[in-house]
């Protein structure tokens, strides 16, 4: 439930309105404008049925108010003056209609206090319709699906083959820039690299680096 406030309150609207029919707070004090706006600002995080209560209260509370101003002092006459006949104010007869609203919305939020939700039938199943084995659904849709085959090409290129160009353009400068080396493309490089590393394990090249990220010799050692 909301909370609204004001000098000399803070609560639910139906703690005011019991303070109001206790006499704690005068009807006549209610600031019914800045009441419906703190409560209008609050009613979209309510639920359904809490809006439902909401709203016979906030009408029992405009009706305290208006009642309120309704009620007129007594006036002493004086022996001469004879009673003027009163007519009642314009805005007696709107307090009875929203007397009869509010019992009317009171009775419906009592009512749908007592309503059930039930979820609604299923749709009618089509009978023309049989149900299809899984199986069947499958060997029905394969003529449809694409048949997507991994093809890798065969390797021609490796440590092996890589290392006899390393080997053969050494042969007659027997020190090279790994970056003259004959090979073209990134991939061959790498090939050639791990190749190197391999060589240099078995003592048949030496790699040399003056510093770190410089440019790589590599010196053949042996006419293996």
């Amino acid at each position: 439930m909301i909370t609204l406030t004001f000098d000399g309150f803070s609560g639910t609207p139906r703690e005011l309105s019991e303070q109001v029919r206790k006499g704690k707070i005068a009807a006549k004090d209610l600031p019914v404008l800045a009441l419906t706006d703190q409560a209008l600002a609050q009613v979209q995080a309510l639920g359904l049925s809490e809006r439902s209560e909401l709203l016979p209260l906030l009408a029992e509370l405009l009706l305290f108010k208006l009642r309120a101003f309704a009620k007129r002092p007594q006036v002493v006459l004086a022996e001469d003056e004879e009673p003027q006949e009163e007519s009642a104010p314009a805005f007696l007869e709107t307090l009875l209609a929203l007397e009869e609203a509010i019992a009317f919305l009171e009775q419906r939020s009592r009512e749908r206090a007592r309503v059930l939700a039930v979820p609604p039938s299923p749709l009618p199943k089509d009978r023309r319709l049989r149900p299809m084995p899984l199986q069947m659904l499958v060997r029905a849709v394969e003529p449809f699906a694409r048949r997507a085959e991994l093809q890798l090409e065969r390797e021609t290129f490796g440590l092996r083959e890589a290392w006899e160009r390393i080997k053969g353009f050494l042969w007659g400068v027997r020190r090279a820039l790994f970056a003259g080396l004959p090979f073209r493309t990134w991939g061959e490089q790498t090939v050639a690299f791990a190749s190197l590393l391999e060589a240099k394990k078995q003592g048949e090249v030496e790699l040399l680096q003056e510093q770190n990220f410089g440019a790589l010799e590599v010196e053949l050692k042996s006419n293996k």
